[in-house]
């Protein structure tokens, strides 16, 4: 869902912008490649921005209606992150006691 909703957005953001006018003269394939690098960049920005905001919407369970007829919505909990191997040295912002 996440990447669909980017596609969506990159399609708009394309479709807002029109096409881009012709050049009279030929401006040299240095600068086309670098500004076709400069655009390439700038999308995949726009995509780890866009995905970084998708993660930071929290997430829901499907409601619940309770035999009293209220609804519940739980938010869901994120995976606990696993446990580390023996024998590994914790890292510093972790307290040992």
């Amino acid at each position: 869902m996440r990447h669909g909703l980017a596609i969506w957005i990159l399609i708009a953001a394309l479709a807002v912008a029109g096409p881009v006018p012709a050049q009279a003269a030929d401006p040299g394939t240095g600068d086309r490649e670098r500004a076709e690098e400069l655009a390439r960049e700038g999308f995949e920005q726009l995509l780890r921005a866009l995905e970084a905001l998708l993660q930071s919407i929290p997430q829901y369970e499907a409601p619940e209606i309770t035999e009293d007829g209220d609804i519940i919505i739980r938010r869901k909990r994120k995976p606990p992150e696993p446990p580390e191997p023996p024998g590994s040295v914790p890292s510093p912002d972790t307290e040992s006691t």
